[in-house]
């Protein structure tokens, strides 16, 4: 008889491959924006705004003009993560190789990594809460605090907001373009010449955005067309910058501010990154632990050009 293997499986090798983390689309929109910190629940966002007026020159004092302190308020959302890891699991498949010797492993064999896309996936949830984030109407981890489109919303329904309309279907091409021409003709004049306009739009739409511009021909322009894959660009003969966010995906909005006047709210900024991963010895598992806060607010709601697609 020749070789019997018919009670073997098959061998397929799952140890000398590296393990490979998951590709995250992180956050940007924080690193943008002006942070407000040391807030534990709530504070206010405090402006100044003056106005000057001018007299024939003579003697004599005749006082005019006005200087207006105002506040607006930013309520932060306490968030946690608490995720177990029972190692024990772990010794039933191909990650045992992985440990060390002894029945007592305290340690995820695979610790940088997890670490490394934890960090990653933190970031990528505060870019999607920061926009689409609603306690009221959102589910899963979007009920956990409130974004910009959930105050933008509030404060249309407050007529303090106009929210532009335009048409889902029709919004690509020369018509998009259009829209976007229209949306910078809304920017208040008194904001137009700051060095900060951003037009926040979903990754989809930039991708629209981008072909519409190649379609137009517009090739001469020197606008910083998507440097280096950023998905950020200048729109042509404007100092508006135009940025993909994955905060604005599926909600077929988009956003004009001033970077500057669009304020997240938090506790201590560095809090999302140093979550902890421990052993607690008295539940026998490797415990990661984040924990932070977050909240959106807009210092100048006037300043701000909203625009919703139905």
């Amino acid at each position: 008889m020749g070789l019997v293997v018919t009670d073997l499986t098959k061998y397929v090798d799952e140890t000398s491959g590296q393990l490979i983390k998951e590709a995250v689309l992180t956050g940007r929109t924080v690193d943008m924006v002006t942070v407000q910190g040391n807030i534990k629940h709530a504070a206010t966002v405090n402006t100044l705004s003056t106005s000057l007026s001018a007299q024939a020159g003579s003697c004599g004092w005749t006082p005019a003009g006005t200087t207006t302190l105002e506040q607006r308020s930013i309520t932060v959302s306490p968030i946690k993560i608490n995720e177990p890891i029972c190692l024990n699991t772990l010794e039933e498949y191909y990650t045992s190789t992985m440990m060390n010797s002894g029945s007592y492993s305290e340690d995820i064999p695979f610790e940088q990594i997890f670490a490394e896309n934890k960090r990653d996936s933190l970031k990528a949830l505060i870019e999607d809460l920061v926009w689409k984030g609603d306690i009221a109407a959102g589910t899963g981890n979007m009920a956990k605090a409130d974004g910009f489109v959930k105050l933008f919303t509030d404060e249309v329904t407050a007529t303090a907001l106009v929210a532009h309309p335009y048409t889902i279907s029709t919004f690509a091409g020369s018509t998009l373009i259009d829209v976007i021409d229209e949306a910078i003709g809304n920017i208040p004049e008194a904001v137009i010449d700051l060095d900060d306009l951003t037009l926040f739009l979903s990754y989809s739409d930039y991708r629209k955005y981008a072909k519409a511009l190649r379609d137009a021909n517009l090739f001469a322009y020197s606008g910083g067309e998507n440097q280096g894959g950023e998905f950020m660009q200048y729109h042509p003969g404007t100092n508006v910058k135009v940025v993909a966010t994955k905060g604005l995906s599926g909600t077929n909005k988009f956003v004009i501010s001033p970077a500057s006047n669009l304020v997240v709210g938090t506790d201590l900024m560095s809090d999302a990154e140093d979550f902890k991963i421990f052993y607690s010895q008295d539940n026998d598992e490797v415990r990661f632990l984040a924990k932070f806060k977050v909240g959106v607010q807009a210092a100048f709601i006037e300043n701000v050009v909203y625009y919703v697609g139905a």
